[in-house]
Formats: structure tokens, C-alpha cells, sequence
């Protein structure tokens, strides 16, 4: 029977985080992080872009409106001469100079919902946007989230290494001690620098690795990380116990990616049917008026002559578009948006593939760090008795420098690993809680 171990790592409708210090320091951080980001506010404009986008498309939906003015010179007139007796009369059939002044309106009556659907389009693209905008919130605060506690590790680290440079302090204390009263070698206090030195080296590595990180972190919020960053901070932070199917349940829902791909879909489906419409009719009502010169008969040429009789004029209509042939091209488009919903089909599956993937694969991580964490805290325990054994027996002379120099390096080592393996825990459920699409900010 396939076993779905409970593990804690992300919380399945609203996450509780521990109300305290730490925690309202990682709030705030997350939250300097998405206000400073110029990629987001770069991102929200795109938004703006697609709201106006959607303005535009429901502007064709109203009347246009548009006036005219123009003035032609024609030369030569088409005329006809006519002589009624000794007089002879020129009928022009339109003037030199033309004048035009008019106001025209356009409208669409049907267009069999080509628009409607364009519409609808235009809002699906800026849902779209939308959701870009809280991918890259979400990646920024899981990428604050990663750094704050791979700082507390080191942090942490840091102490433990500086209580080894004690416990070196006090053991070099103790040899210079006995060196004085002939009990020990100048190799033993030569020894004891040496290694010193090491830890010291230790630390300074474990400080920049930090101040790397902070630097990091910084450049993230646009502020010094490290007056933001609790010196006391630590890896308590309570999440709901799920199982991998109820994570991969709530990812389908709030998974950034696959909801893209649903948005996607839906904008696919639009440039379907649009590309199914290009051969559609469009009916349209016109209408016009203004008011032009050349209007017949003035044979005489009496003021005010041709060139100058202005008229008001109008023109109403209806008038119907229809596509009788574009070379196949809407039926290539209506092939090309159905490939193109396929694919998104396909990238569906593939992501849906690997987000199972790697929520298997950390809770794996999640219970690999788990159990050894366990084991490590016993060691932790084994390792601080057996060098208050060895202190005591090294002041009595029983054991060597190079014996109690054994136990004090494997206390530091087994705090180190117990460290890491909070830190790998943390870890899992950042990455989990990450693919599941929660909002922890």
C-alpha cells in the first residue's frame, strides 16, 4: 500500500505563522521587497497597458465620429456650350475650386460578436498580467524567505563557532597553566594556537558567507537588511500538516503557473472562434452632413458664381462588408489557434508532471531531514556529555590535549549538522508551500 506520510509543511486554506519577532521581521521584509521592486512596478504597468487595451476594443462598439474638410482644384471641368441666337451660354458640370465641410458617423449594427469576443480577449490578457504581477510577488517573497533564513543558519552557525573559539580559549588557558607547573609541551600550547587560528579562520569564512547574504537581501529591499534581521532569530514557524495529493490539490488552484496556463486556455478559445469569424459579414450604418459647393444648374454664372453656391447636404445608409476570399487565411488562423490550445494542453500535463515531482521529492528532503534531525539532537547530547567527561578528566590529568581537542571539535560538529538539518527542513517547506501557490505575507 503506497504510503502518503503527514508532513508539516504547508498550510492547506490560510497559514498561521508564530505571532512573534521573527515572524513580523520576515512580513517585513517580504513586504520592503515587493514594494521596491522595480521588475513588479514594471509589471503592474502592463496591467495599466491591457486596462486601456480593453478601453480600445470597447470603443469600437460606439459610434465614430469624424469631420472633414477639403478644398480640390479640377482642371480641366467637364462644360457644354450652347448659343441661343447671337448669345452663347457655357454649362459647366462642376466647378474648379471644390469646397467640402462635413460631419460623418459610423456604426457598427453586427458583426456577428467578432467584437464582443475581441473584448472579452483583451480582459483575459489583463488577468493574465495580473497574475504576473502576483507570480513575481510570490517569487520575491519565497526568494526573501530562502535568504532570511539561510542568514538565520548562518547566524547561528556563527555562534557555535564562536563558542568553539571559547572552548579553544579555555583549553589554551589550561595548557598555559600546566606548561607553567611542567605538565604539558611547548608542542601542546603550540597545538592548541594553531587550531585557534583554524577556528578563528572558521568564523571569518561563516561572516562572509552572512554578510554576502545580507548583501543579497539588501540589494532585494532596497534598505540595510541587517538592521531588519533579528541577531535572536530562528527557524520557529508553525505550518498545517498536509499530505503531498492535499498539496498538489491546492496548487491546481493557487499554483502561479498553472494558473497562467488556465488564463492562457481561455484567451486560446477567444482566438478560436475569432480566427473562426474572420469570414463573417459586418453591417454597418453611415450617415453624414455638411455642406459643399457644385451643385447644378447655375449656367449663367451669376453671383454668387458656381464656385462659391455652398448647399447643406446629407447622407444616411447602411452599408454590409462581406470577405469573399483572403488566400485561406482565416482558415490557416483557425488551425493555428486550435494548435496552439493543444500545446497549452501538453504544457499543462508537463507541469502538473513536475510540480508532483517536487513535492514528492521534498517531502522526501522533509523526512530524510527530519529523522536525521532526531538522531542529530541525540548526538548533540552524547557530544556536550562526553566533553564535560573529557574537561574533567584533562584538569586531572587523565586524558591528553589531543582527546579532549576530539571532543570539543565533535560538540561542534554535531550542532553544525543539527543546524543544517533545521535549515533543510525549513527548506522543504519553503519549496512546498512555494509549488502549492501560498500567500504567506
Amino acid at each position: 500500500m503506497k504510503k502518503l506520510t503527514v508532513f508539516g509543511l504547508i498550510l492547506c486554506a490560510q497559514m498561521t505563522f508564530a505571532q512573534d519577532k521573527n515572524t513580523d521581521a520576515l512580513g517585513r521584509l517580504v513586504k520592503a521587497a515587493i514594494d521596491y521592486s522595480p521588475r513588479i512596478k514594471e509589471q503592474q504597468q502592463l496591467v495599466s497597458i491591457g486596462d486601456y487595451k480593453t478601453k480600445i476594443q470597447e470603443a469600437a462598439l460606439k459610434p465614430q465620429v469624424q469631420s472633414e474638410l477639403s478644398v480640390t482644384r479640377v482642371d480641366p471641368v467637364a462644360k457644354a456650350s450652347f448659343a441661343f441666337g447671337s448669345t452663347s451660354t457655357e454649362l459647366r458640370f462642376q466647378p474648379n475650386m471644390n469646397y467640402n465641410a462635413n460631419v460623418g458617423a459610423n456604426y457598427t449594427i453586427a458583426d456577428w460578436g467578432k467584437q464582443a469576443l475581441a473584448i472579452e480577449k483583451a480582459k483575459l490578457e489583463t488577468n493574465l498580467s495580473k497574475n504576473n504581477v502576483e507570480g513575481l510577488k510570490q517569487n520575491y517573497a519565497y526568494q526573501v524567505a530562502n535568504l532570511y533564513y539561510g542568514i538565520v543558519y548562518l547566524q547561528k552557525a556563527i555562534e557555535v563557532q564562536k563558542e568553539q573559539l571559547k572552548l579553544v580559549a579555555n583549553n589554551e588557558k589550561l595548557i598555559s597553566d600546566r606548561l607553567k607547573q611542567g605538565d604539558a609541551l611547548d608542542y601542546d600550547r603550540v597545538s592548541i594556537q594553531v587550531r585557534y587560528k583554524n577556528a578563528e579562520t572558521r568564523l571569518t569564512d561563516l561572516q562572509g558567507q552572512l554578510d554576502r547574504q545580507l548583501i543579497y537581501l539588501s540589494s532585494l529591499i532596497g534598505a540595510d537588511a541587517r538592521v531588519m534581521v533579528p541577531t535572536d532569530a530562528d527557524f520557529s514557524a508553525s505550518w498545517a500538516d498536509l499530505t503531498v495529493a492535499a498539496a498538489f490539490e491546492q496548487a491546481q488552484t493557487n499554483n502561479v503557473d498553472l494558473q497562467n496556463i488556465k488564463e492562457k486556455d481561455l484567451i486560446a478559445d477567444k482566438d478560436v472562434k475569432i480566427a473562426q469569424l474572420s469570414m463573417a459579414p459586418t453591417v454597418s450604418a453611415v450617415g453624414q452632413f455638411g455642406i459643399k459647393n457644385g451643385y447644378l444648374p447655375r449656367i449663367n454664372g451669376e453671383i454668387p458664381p458656381i464656385d462659391q453656391d455652398f448647399k447643406f447636404n446629407t447622407v444616411l445608409g447602411l452599408k454590409m462588408t462581406i470577405p469573399i476570399y483572403a488566400g485561406g487565411r482565416g482558415a490557416y488562423s483557425t488551425e493555428m489557434a486550435k494548435l496552439s490550445k493543444e500545446m497549452l494542453k501538453y504544457s499543462s500535463e508537463a507541469t502538473n508532471q513536475a510540480l508532483k515531482r517536487d513535492l514528492d521529492a521534498a517531502e522526501n528532503d522533509y523526512n530524510i531531514a527530519k529523522n536525521k534531525l532526531d538522531l542529530s539532537e541525540k548526538n548533540v547530547f552524547q557530544a556536550q556529555y562526553a566533553l564535560k567527561l573529557a574537561e574533567s578528566r584533562y584538569k586531572n590529568g587523565v586524558i591528553t590535549n589531543v582527546e579532549i581537542e576530539a571532543a570539543q571539535t565533535a560538540l561542534r560538529e554535531a550542532q553544525l549538522t543539527q543546524l543544517q538539518y533545521q535549515y533543510m527542513m525549513t527548506q522543504a517547506k519553503l519549496e512546498v508551500s512555494r509549488l502549492s501557490g501560498l500567500k504567506f505575507w
